[in-house]
């Protein structure tokens, strides 16, 4: 008898390890607030509110679901454009994510010993417009950024990354990007236990994942590229998101290699981005920015030129 207990113990054993499989975690969990798809390729999204988090899941030792999600490389993007109307001038557009952390900026060749760089928003800044723009009769050859965490901003030991981008198609328009370091880009884990997911004390049952996947046109995502070769905005920044390569968009657009635009075919009335009144939401024009490539970053310490780029909208 004790031989056949010893038996059932191993089998019982196994039985629970070979039962903990990618397979047998894959579905659709309601937990912390937010809902989480766990996708059979091992890819994964979490809607809560306002977030979005994509990645890659994977199935770990004892039931430890460990969870990467996608994430920029960098701090900082820089997009560009050639815009004929702009003449001399050049154009930064500096409202993507800027204002969360103090931010800094210089044009032009930065010095090796004391690089100086100039503060995007006045420090401590409340009121942001949308979109804020920096228009210049500098030329733009080289541009480099940099930012401070606000919990890291009197620590004057601290090394920021300074990053620094060479303007070799000589575009005169720009966007540019800036994401700061946020939990959400970082690894986590779950335990996968008792059919259901654990964290902490949240407990998160399994749920159908092909029913839920109907339900959300976000679930249908499959990650989220932060570093696009090409970007598309409309005359008044708004991005524009879906899919080039779909069919519904050639047969709706049309390439303007002359302004390096794409055109809707049916809706677009030459010049009515120059209107006063042009909407936000229009997306019958959609301007094209390629992606320049830091081409070097390093930490160290820099002088600040306190005044900003942008005044404080409070105090207008």
């Amino acid at each position: 008898m004790k031989k056949i207990f010893i038996l059932f113990a191993i089998m019982l054993s196994n039985y629970n390890t070979q039962a903990q499989t990618q397979n047998d975690v894959v579905g659709y969990y309601k937990l912390r607030g937010g809902s989480h798809y766990l996708k059979p390729d091992g890819t994964f999204i979490i809607i809560g509110y306002a977030t979005l988090i994509t990645g890659k899941w994977s199935l770990k030792e004892h039931g430890e679901v460990n969870f990467v999600p996608d994430a920029p490389k960098e701090s900082f993007q820089v997009y560009g454009r050639h815009t004929p109307e702009l003449k001399d001038s050049t154009k930064f557009m500096l409202s993507n994510g800027l204002h969360e952390e103090e931010t800094f900026m210089h044009i032009g060749k930065l010095s090796a010993v004391n690089p100086k760089l100039q503060r995007v928003y006045v420090k401590g800044h409340r009121c942001i417009q949308f979109p804020e723009v920096y228009t210049t009769t500098k030329k733009a050859d080289t541009i480099s950024f940099t930012s401070l965490p606000y919990s890291y901003s009197e620590n004057k030991g601290y090394k920021p990354t300074i990053y620094t981008f060479n303007n070799t198609e000589k575009f005169n328009d720009f966007i540019v990007n800036h994401f700061e370091d946020k939990e959400n880009y970082h690894p986590f884990s779950y335990l996968y236990k008792d059919g259901g997911l654990y964290y902490s004390k949240h407990f998160g049952e399994k749920q159908d994942l092909n029913d839920a996947l109907t339900e959300s046109e976000f679930a249908q995502i499959s990650g989220i590229d932060f570093e696009p070769n090409l970007i598309l905005y409309t005359p008044k920044y708004k991005r524009y998101d879906n899919d080039i390569e779909n069919e519904l968009f050639k047969l709706n657009y049309t390439l303007d290699e002359k302004r390096n635009a794409y055109i809707s075919q049916l809706n677009y009335v030459a010049g009515e981005e120059n209107t006063k009144d042009y909407d936000y939401n229009n997306t019958n024009l959609l301007y094209i920015y390629k992606k320049i490539n830091t081409s070097n970053k390093f930490q160290s310490t820099f002088l600040i030129e306190e005044k900003s780029i942008f005044k404080d909208h409070c105090k207008e």
